[in-house]
């Protein structure tokens, strides 16, 4: 039998916040590790994209901006190059058409050697956001995740 008045010794250490004779009762899902690594537009972008995955795991992001400069963000080597004005309204009117707010992830893994890509694009005054992996890429949203993956 054991004595109420001392201290459990398993009471000693913390896991997460939790002692050890406390339980989480919550519903919710704990936030993401990476909640704070949306993919970000700039002042005066039209459309930003990033790749990510594959079997040699990379991730690459560009910028395009209004005035036809496309810029690369990544660590590795950093380009830029300009599209023209016909190759701009191309990209534009894929992503008026593509309705990138529909497309939110599914929550699946990821497969190893695939791809995930994220798009973030301002319509109007609004940003709009999109995600997909490969392999499950709704229609809509492929003509422009194929044309900004060219620009990689």
């Amino acid at each position: 039998m054991s004595d109420q008045s001392k201290p459990d010794e398993q009471k000693g250490f913390a896991l997460d916040g939790l002692s050890a004779g406390e339980y989480d009762t919550s519903l919710s899902q704990p936030a993401p590790d990476d909640a704070g690594e949306a993919l970000e537009l700039p002042q005066g972008a039209l459309l930003a994209f990033r790749r990510s995955g594959g079997l040699r795991f990379t991730t690459r992001t560009i910028i395009v901006y209004r005035d036809g400069w496309v810029l690369s963000v990544d660590e590795q080597a950093a380009w830029r190059f300009h599209l023209r004005a016909d190759e701009l309204d191309r990209l534009a009117h894929l992503a008026l058409r593509a309705q990138l707010a529909r497309h939110r992830p599914s929550g699946a893994a990821q497969p190893p050697d695939a791809y995930a890509y994220e798009i973030a694009a301002r319509i109007g005054r609004r940003v709009r956001r999109a995600e997909a992996m490969g392999g499950s890429i709704p229609a809509p949203l492929a003509p422009l995740i194929r044309s900004l993956a060219r620009l990689l």
